[in-house]
């Protein structure tokens, strides 16, 4: 096949949904002579900042010159971006060359029907690990997709693991109680693991400790083992910060991302390139640690794409990631006109997310990022009426409410009826964006 080809059947491994087992991938990466044996893994769960602090890790590891690789999930504007290599996206040359080398190995699956076809998460993390022996990675930086015990990317056994936070996401699934959701992803960890976590949460934290002396595991904790010395908001040239960590403190780093949550990222991240290090004897270099992290960027978290007006692109797709959206807006840009582009997939918690967004609205546009998962666009303007009818404050009601067919067309609406200095917002449920057809 060639890109556009593994584009479609990718697109079209949607349907099958997400499959709560790990029999698929086990048997695709037998059939491959199981390439997940051959390559160090840190991985990393949570419900939010799982793909800031997977950047963030393998920059760190890389600027002290060891072969890294790096997975995450979901893709804003091409599925070349979920892996990385030493620096690089992949090309879509060799994207395609990867997932031929697998297909063999798909249909055979298939032919199996070991509970169903072969799911597209399943698919791209046999390709990651795949990817991860073709390249001679030393280490791979897994983001987790659902979860952890059934998440495909679990097949791997992590020498270092983070955890970022749990919030209810994914009930029907994880379970509907952060207790549920917390004994899914702690399933990550393996024995005599090094698991590090910036959560708070004590129900989290006592599942947590349970599953580290359990399997004779490490860990550290934010707040006892390492820790934010120093925050100084550096505007929208992102932060100034000293973070502790478990070996040394690492003073005035430059971190280039906007977004309160990030310099939380960056402590999580430091820990965990600390973490690994440490298995091979070795330490952060704080000069390799500046320059690391100096060309940081991700995409989709509250990234400005373009200026005059200034549109941001912020992925927040569940009610934690849509409250960090609020703070930052109101944060950073206070009274100034804000018009909302709003999608959301029907598997969310959208009735949880839409009060907030309304909030901070002065126009909304409402949307469909037009995939088999999302709500469509009638449904969600069904809900947001129905949330505005309920507000006794008339201040935060949107002076327009506006339904419009794709992403694409929402865009082109929002630059025309904005002024210079108005901010265009794009958030929620955000996939293959192909921001270059829409002039961003």
């Amino acid at each position: 096949m060639n890109y556009g080809q593994v584009n479609k059947y990718l697109d079209s491994c949607l349907i099958f949904g997400i499959k709560t087992n790990l029999v698929r991938i086990q048997k695709i990466l037998e059939l491959l002579g199981d390439p997940q044996k051959k390559t160090d893994f840190i991985h990393i769960v949570g419900t939010n900042g799982k793909t800031s602090t997977t950047k963030m890790t393998a920059a760190i590891l890389k600027s002290h010159g060891i072969h890294t690789g790096y997975h995450i999930s979901p893709h804003i504007d091409s599925y070349t971006e979920r892996m990385w290599v030493n620096g690089r996206n992949l090309s879509e040359k060799k994207f395609t060359g990867v997932f031929n080398e697998i297909y063999p190995a798909i249909l055979e699956v298939n032919r199996m029907d070991l509970g169903g076809p072969v799911t597209q998460f399943e698919i791209i993390s046999a390709m990651v690990f795949k990817l991860a022996e073709n390249e001679s990675i030393e280490v791979m930086v897994l983001e987790a997709g659902m979860g952890g015990r059934w998440d495909a990317t679990n097949i791997a056994d992590s020498k270092v693991v983070g955890l970022t936070g749990v919030s209810l996401e994914h009930t029907e699934i994880l379970g509907r109680t952060i207790r549920d959701i917390t004994l899914e992803k702690v399933e990550v960890i393996k024995e005599k693991a090094l698991v590090a976590t910036t959560s708070s949460n004590k129900e989290v934290l006592e599942i947590l400790t349970g599953k580290v002396e359990k399997t004779g595991s490490g860990l550290f904790l934010y707040g006892k083992d390492f820790h934010i010395q120093k925050k100084v908001s550096l505007g929208l040239n992102g932060w100034s910060l000293d973070i502790k960590g478990v070996n040394s403190t690492y003073k005035n780093l430059a971190l280039p991302l906007l977004g309160q949550y990030q310099p939380m990222n960056l402590s999580l991240a430091v820990i965990l390139a600390e973490l690994y290090l440490g298995t091979g004897g070795e330490k952060i270099n704080e000069e390799r640690l500046r320059k690391g992290i100096s060309g940081i960027r991700v995409k989709g978290r509250f990234e400005i794409i373009r200026e005059r007006p200034m549109v941001i692109l912020d992925a927040g797709h569940n009610p934690e990631g849509t409250d960090n959206f609020i703070k930052n807006i109101s944060y950073y840009f206070g009274e100034r006109k804000k018009i909302i582009i709003f999608a959301v997939l029907a598997d969310k918690d959208y009735e949880s997310m839409v009060g907030g967004i309304i909030s901070v609205s002065d126009i909304l546009i409402l949307t469909s990022s037009q995939n088999t998962r999302s709500l469509s666009a009638d449904q969600l303007e069904k809900v947001v009426k129905g949330k505005i009818k309920l507000l006794k404050n008339k201040i935060h009601r949107p002076a327009g409410v506006y339904k419009i067919d794709t992403i694409e067309n929402s865009i082109k609406f929002a630059l025309k009826i904005s002024a210079i200095n108005d901010i265009i917002c794009i958030t929620g449920s955000i996939t293959n964006l192909e921001r270059a057809k829409y002039k961003l």
